[in-house]
């Protein structure tokens, strides 16, 4: 649960893969955990502790765990004092899978952090570590109840009434792109403080985007040279 992962200052990451990408992270590893069965099965790294499948099963968010787990400690990251490049903010993502995906986008396009509004959903969700694909290890989460944009630094944000991203031209670095929550869109307060809107136009008959989805399409659209 996330209080007990932000009051113990600890995550859980499972599976093979993201172990070893854990491993080799530079985050600190507190407990390093396999059970017999996955260490008869599979080829071993490092210097895990044999533990019980029960005990496993206790830690693990699988119905069948893996096997095989890290126990890491969270750090909260810093604001940079300096804005540069181009930058992320979603206002409310409460959707474990669909932070996920918005940490694989930003990792994909190059940004090493996303920003975060506080009510937004856990960053060491199991569901968002899993569905990161390990770009959870690269990209970091900075949580804010401040809108983190500086004077002179423009502010993009998606509303339907903006103007079409095919035609918008794009601000020079830095910049934000700020992305509301799927089924409230861009909160008021929020949206007195940002200098321009796009949206994405339809052609179909689908009723919405996936806020992930919408983020990838209008970044690679604003990162295009």
């Amino acid at each position: 649960m996330a209080k007990y992962r932000q009051k113990y200052a600890q995550f859980v990451v499972e599976g093979g893969k993201g172990v070893q990408e854990g491993l080799h992270s530079g985050l600190e590893i507190q407990h390093f955990l396999v059970t017999e069965e996955y260490r008869n099965k599979n080829e071993t790294f490092g210097k895990p502790v044999v533990i019980s499948d029960r005990d496993m099963k206790k830690i693990s968010h699988h119905s069948t765990p893996p096997g095989i787990a890290v126990v890491v400690k969270r750090e909260e990251p810093k604001h940079p004092e300096k804005i540069q490049g181009a930058n992320l903010f979603i206002d409310g993502v409460s959707d474990p899978g669909n932070l996920g995906a918005l940490l694989r986008i930003a990792d994909w396009y190059g940004l090493t952090e996303i920003w975060l509004s506080e009510d937004s959903v856990d960053e060491t969700n199991p569901k968002v570590i899993a569905s990161s694909m390990g770009s959870f290890l690269r990209v970091k989460c900075i949580r804010t109840h401040d809108f983190p944009w500086q004077d002179n630094i423009p502010a993009v944000g998606a509303d339907l009434k903006g103007d079409s991203i095919y035609s918008f031209e794009a601000p020079t670095v830095p910049y934000f792109l700020v992305m509301g929550s799927e089924s409230h869109g861009l909160r008021e307060e929020t949206r007195k403080t940002l200098t321009n809107f796009v949206h994405i136009p339809k052609k179909g008959g689908a009723e919405s985007l996936n806020l992930s989805v919408s983020t990838g399409i209008i970044l690679d659209r604003l990162m295009i040279p």
